[in-house]
This record gives structure tokens, sequence and C-alpha cells, in this order.
């Protein structure tokens, strides 16, 4: 491909909202901590760190029921922590930092497109962001196998879902395990950990976030050139 060829190719900027933006590591544990009581399966952020990291939510979900000698159903289980996440971040949008509406906002003034990875319902999602175009700010629902994070082949799927290459994107991360899944699939990378996520790896990274705002999209640009 030539540099010319790759000019008139689009930009992205897909963000890991639920986790990067909306405190979904917490709720999850949350979620989790209740549902798994109702099993007689103690769960914290230490059992999160050991059963999780690495693992599907299924699998981590069989770890912990075996470790806990329960025949409890793993894919029921983690069917219904799902739905009941989808349900709190919904309930959690008016947590979404003017900051990064106007980041969003500015991306799409630079004539980048904008995809939201999230599970909570996308038209309360999308009315947060006015009237942009629909076809520029794509709201994607999305339920990745991991627990709390992206891997590098839910990364490239959304990027080419929605008609872009991962090497002319970049990934907004919530935690390390999601910059590496972005980085493998040659995204660049800006992370914003949650406090429960900070034991994880996050350098390869072209940026930590410390706070939302429009100013970021100069990160932005300087990692696609444009």
């Amino acid at each position: 491909m030539s540099h010319s060829q790759a000019a008139q190719l689009p930009r992205g900027l897909i963000v890991e909202m639920d986790f990067a933006v909306l405190p979904g590591h917490a709720l999850m544990q949350e979620i989790c901590r209740e549902r798994l009581a109702a099993e007689g399966i103690a769960f914290d952020a230490k059992c999160a760190a050991k059963a999780f990291c690495g693992r599907s939510f299924t699998s981590g979900l069989n770890a912990l029921c075996a470790k806990a000698q329960k025949t409890a159903d793993a894919a029921a289980l983690a069917a219904d922590c799902n739905a009941r996440f989808g349900e709190a971040l919904t309930a959690a949008l008016d947590e979404i930092p003017a900051g990064f509406v106007a980041f969003v906002k500015a991306a799409l003034t630079k004539g980048v497109k904008v995809i939201l990875m999230t599970r909570a319902d996308v038209e309360a999602v999308r009315a947060r962001f006015g009237d942009s175009d629909p076809e520029k700010l794509i709201i994607s629902h999305e339920a990745m196998p991991g627990f709390c994070c992206c891997g590098w082949e839910g990364w490239r799927r959304v990027a080419r879902k929605y008609d872009l290459h991962e090497r002319l994107c970049v990934a907004v991360a919530g935690s390390g395990l999601s910059v590496k899944g972005a980085l493998t699939s040659g995204f660049g990378v800006l992370v914003k950990p949650h406090p429960l996520v900070e034991y994880q790896d996050i350098s390869g990274s072209d940026a930590r976030i410390t706070e939302y705002s429009s100013g970021l999209l100069t990160e932005v640009c300087r990692i696609l050139r444009i």
C-alpha cells in the first residue's frame, strides 16, 4: 500500500467504554460477588485477579466452582452476570465524564470514525452524544469473552466490522490485558486503567489518560499522523 493510498483510508478511534470510561470493573466484580454468594462461592478482587486473568469469563467461573467444589453451571452464571452487567452500565451512564463527550465530538469533527464498545443500552448511550451522525459515531453492543477485557481478536473484529484497518486505529483501553490485546492487533493505544486492575502491565501503550478532554485528540492525531 502506498503512502497516498493509506492517507485516503479512514482513521478510527475504538473505545472500550465499559472499562475505560464507565466503572465496569467495579460493577462486574460486585455483580459476581452477589451472584456467586448465592451459590455459596466467595468472591473478591483477589479471586478476580487469580481466576480470570488471561481466561474467558466462563472458564474462570468453572475454575472458581471447581475450587469451591460446587457444581454450578458456569455458562448460565456468566449469562446471568452479563445481563445484570448491561443493566448496571445503563444505570451508570450519568457517570460519563463531560470531558469524554468533548473528546468524542472533537474526534468526529476531525473526521475520525468513533466506535464505542459497550454492553449498555445502545440508544441510551447514543442519547448522551446529541445528534451525532450514526455512521461516524457507532455504538457497538459487544460482549467479549474475556473478563473485563478485550483480547486481540475482539479489537480486530470490531475494526473490520466497521470497515477500519487496525493499523489506522487508536484503541482506548481500560486495563493492561486490553492494552496487550490492542497492541497485538496493531492498534495505537491510550489507556485509562481502573484502580482495581492497576496490577496489570500497561507497557507498550502510547499514553496513559489521566483525564478526558477535547485536548486528548492531539495525542490521537499524533499516533494516526493526521
